[in-house]
């Protein structure tokens, strides 16, 4: 069940949305939460953009399918915009209930 073709998509949507997280974490100081907990709220947001993604017709096609570069470079960029989207949304929120 748990193939390559299973997993690695998911591995890159974790990565990328972490690593966004991340780079967006150090460069907006405001928003960050640390490095491990924006790595941590990055790769969940990457795999809901994924996921989100995956359900929104004329963009499916990018995250489903047959294991290819195609497939792993969509998903990758729906995990580097997801985690990018994840921190920024969830350091405002916190800077927002803050005040």
């Amino acid at each position: 069940m748990f193939t390559a073709a299973f997993l690695a998509p998911i591995l890159v949507e974790i990565v990328a949305g972490a690593g966004s997280a991340v780079v967006v974490g150090n460069v907006v100081q405001p928003i960050s939460f640390g490095a491990l907990r924006n790595a941590i709220v990055g790769a969940v947001g990457g795999l809901v953009c994924a996921w989100i993604t995956a359900r929104t017709p004329g963009l499916e096609q990018y995250v489903e399918g047959e294991l290819s570069a195609e497939l792993l470079a969509g998903v990758g960029a729906a995990g580097l915009v997801g985690g990018a989207l994840a921190i920024t949304i969830a350091g405002l929120v916190r800077n927002q209930t803050a005040n």
